[in-house]
């Protein structure tokens, strides 16, 4: 049976914090251009770059696209993504995610970032609303030829249908770079059903290597092994992406 009232109380909380955000950015803009007549070219210098970047996987959920970007706001970023799939013929979902990008103070030589984030998905195969809501954290860690990913994030879908679970997943990885191309390091992934009676729905293990595409692209393979594999099966999986960045 469907919550509508927590749909709509998510619903809102999501516009509420991209009505928070949408002000700042646009009043900030809106500054810059008061002198733009007399001052275009400084006013160009001025302005914050905004990274993005657009991504396309290959795994155990099919084919999907991810696509985001971070907006700069003083010493902080705001981070947007989208994500969408069709691995069902009868489904196609899509999901936004809203967060704010932190940086932590470290040597001049390594950068650390944090970014929690929230967001909500839907099945656009029929008209009923948001079917899950997704809070996530993510770090990132640059060092001399080093870094380190992680990703937490939590599927909830029992607030809007009660019938369903939820669960939890986990992707960390370290690479170290043998030269300007490649990297290479482990990599650990889990996920995990939650409800009566928690469950352990996968856990693989095994080797990431990043390859460098040309400018500010990255294809990432991942060869890994799942330990909980039916008994019929070798086990053997992994991911395929590439990243472009800009």
């Amino acid at each position: 049976m469907k919550t509508h009232a927590f749909q709509l109380t998510f619903i809102f909380l999501i516009f509420g914090i991209a009505a928070i955000v949408t002000p700042t950015v646009v009043f900030a803009d809106a500054h810059e251009a008061e002198g733009e007549m007399e001052h275009e070219s400084e006013a160009m210098e001025e302005k914050p770059d905004i990274a993005g970047w657009f991504q396309i996987d290959v795994d155990s959920l099919g084919t999907y696209f991810l696509i985001g970007a971070s907006h700069p706001i003083g010493d902080i970023s705001i981070a947007s993504n989208i994500y969408v799939n069709d691995k069902d013929m009868n489904k196609n979902t899509g999901e936004f995610d809203l967060g704010v990008n932190i940086p932590v103070a470290l040597e001049d030589s390594a950068s650390l970032q944090l970014q929690p984030m929230v967001g909500i998905g839907f099945d656009y195969s029929g008209a009923d609303g948001p079917d899950a809501l997704y809070p996530q954290f993510f770090a990132f860690l640059n060092a001399p030829n080093i870094y380190f990913f992680h990703w937490t994030i939590a599927s909830v879908h029992t607030i809007f249908d009660d019938t369903t679970v939820n669960d939890i997943y986990n992707r960390t990885f370290l690479t170290y770079a043998l030269n300007e191309t490649i990297s290479i390091g482990p990599q650990f992934e889990s996920g995990i059903g939650l409800g009566d009676e928690t469950e352990l729905w996968s856990m693989t293990f095994g080797a990431r290597i990043n390859i460098g595409y040309g400018k500010s692209n990255i294809l990432g393979l991942y060869f890994g092994y799942e330990t909980q594999k039916e008994e019929e099966e070798t086990g053997l999986t992994g991911r395929m992406n590439f990243t472009r960045f800009w």
